[in-house]
């Protein structure tokens, strides 16, 4: 049976947040790509990735503490998933082509 059938939806969600641990600043990076119908929500990919606040580049660390999840087309999901296996760092940082965007500040 193909993920890819009438009723579903596809989604892209990205976070970035930032904590401390025994006094070191981690920044947390993550992402999802996941597949919802009205019966179940499947995660068909899933990355997360902790960078020490000193080696992060001034991009990252500037870039807003959020949760993004973006509604997306089947063709940009297919897109999004084969990125995901030749260069998932990118996710990251990537704001896909979106049917719909929801954000929420991180602390």
């Amino acid at each position: 049976m193909s993920l890819f059938v009438k009723g579903r939806s596809y989604y892209f969600t990205r976070v970035k947040d930032i904590h401390a641990e025994d006094g070191t600043v981690y920044i947390t990076l993550f992402a999802r790509l996941i597949v919802k119908t009205a019966a179940k929500t499947k995660t068909t990919w899933v990355e997360i990735e902790e960078v020490n606040w000193e080696q992060a580049s001034e991009k990252l660390r500037t870039m807003p503490n959020s949760m993004y999840t973006y509604g997306i087309s089947e063709s940009v999901f297919l897109e999004l998933l084969r990125v995901s296996t030749i260069c998932h760092k990118e996710l990251y940082f990537l704001t896909p082509i979106y049917l719909t965007k929801n954000r929420v500040q991180m602390k």
